[in-house]
């Protein structure tokens, strides 16, 4: 069962912000896409299942790694929140 950190971690509790056309990140997933679509027109068969494969694994390699980073960052957070509340009470 997924913890409210990795439910928050994985947008699961928010609405995310629409990408922006004109970015740098919408720039660079449409030049990734044009160079996958490429590279599967000049493979075939076995290879083309196999390179759909690796993109496959390294895309949820990519989503687990995103999901450990910001429940890292929300328990980071959560420290720095504590201990202001702890020193503001020592005032």
């Amino acid at each position: 069962m997924p913890s409210i950190l990795e439910d928050f971690a994985r947008g699961n509790m928010l609405t995310k912000p629409p990408l922006d056309p004109n970015s740098e990140l919408a720039d660079t997933i449409e030049f990734a896409s044009n160079l996958k679509k490429e590279l599967l027109d000049r493979l075939s068969g076995e290879d083309k299942a196999l390179f759909e494969k690796i993109i496959n694994a390294n895309l949820e390699i990519i989503e687990l790694t995103a999901v450990e980073n910001r429940i890292h960052g929300y328990r980071q957070g959560f420290i720095m929140t504590a201990e202001t509340f702890i020193t503001w009470q020592g005032l």
